[in-house]
């Protein structure tokens, strides 16, 4: 009787604890409390999604619409981001990454670039790897039509006559992976291009594990990847550590909207965590 009742128990405080993470899930997130007059609003974004797959609602628009300024990673309404991204494209000295490939890569990365783009590794081996995960993302999609929540945010901003800012640059971002040795950037992408069915796949899982607005399974599906893995302080924790500071100033002087990559949110070492660990109240929002 006695093992009967504590299996119970313990039926019942996992439905419990279940029920309270489902409860929080959402890409939506409202911070307040701390001193704060206004409330503000964090959103976890995937950068690039199929158009059917897009999400969007009139509660998520009207936490935008409620602030004064938007936030991304960085300001893509800067009229001189083209002007910045082509400074930023190429290795230095336009040095060929062939040079850091073995045979088989450099025949699958010639191979795929023709392909796809008309031109092999003679044109596109001087750009640096992750400029060229750019391009092979866009073949991973599964969709003609794509979308994408900065491009969407910006947009409505504008409309709105609110502020936007980056809370990185653009040089900032390419210069953390100058952090990552080259020969780890280009086996990881050249197992993308040596099975492009499972990179298909599995940027079709990475859309679905999305949808769930799920941030702790979104943290813990995108850090699974090796890069990531390996180097997910530099390109995830470490930022978010960096992004605090910036968010708590922006915030006791006029209610803001952070849209960030949801990956940045899950997690003890997520934003969301982060802020509760400065004494904000942070919820998430249904819609």
């Amino acid at each position: 009787m006695k093992n009967r009742f504590l299996r119970s128990l313990l039926l019942l405080q996992v439905i419990f604890f279940q029920s309270f993470a489902q409860s929080e899930s959402s890409l939506l997130w409202k911070i307040s409390g701390n001193g704060l007059e206004n409330s503000s609003y964090v959103f976890g974004t995937i950068h690039i999604i199929c158009e059917d797959d897009f999400m969007m609602n009139e509660t998520i628009m009207e936490a935008l619409a409620g602030t004064e300024k938007l936030f991304l990673e960085i300001d893509m309404a800067d009229p001189d981001m083209m002007a910045k991204m082509s400074k930023i494209t190429f290795n230095e000295g336009m040095k060929n990454i062939s040079e850091y490939m073995d045979k088989e890569q450099q025949e699958h990365f010639d191979r795929f670039f023709k392909e796809n783009f008309g031109a092999g590794l003679d044109r596109f081996g001087s750009m640096k790897p992750f400029m060229l995960s750019s391009l092979v993302l866009t073949r991973l999609i599964p969709c003609e039509q794509q979308s994408s929540y900065e491009q969407f945010f910006v947009s409505q901003a504008q409309q709105n006559k609110l502020k936007i800012e980056g809370l990185e640059t653009l040089e900032f971002q390419a210069g953390l992976f100058d952090q990552i040795p080259i020969k780890d950037q280009i086996k990881d992408l050249s197992e993308s291009l040596m099975d492009m069915e499972k990179g298909k796949k599995e940027f079709e899982e990475l859309i679905q594990v999305y949808l769930t607005n799920d941030i702790e399974h979104i943290h813990d599906h995108i850090l699974d990847s090796p890069l990531l893995g390996n180097y997910g302080d530099l390109l995830v924790y470490e930022r978010n550590r960096n992004w605090i500071p910036q968010i708590e100033e922006a915030m006791a002087n006029s209610p803001i909207f952070v849209a960030v990559g949801a990956g940045h949110l899950g997690s003890e070492n997520g934003v969301i965590h982060l802020l509760k660990q400065q004494g904000y109240t942070v919820e998430a929002v249904k819609y």
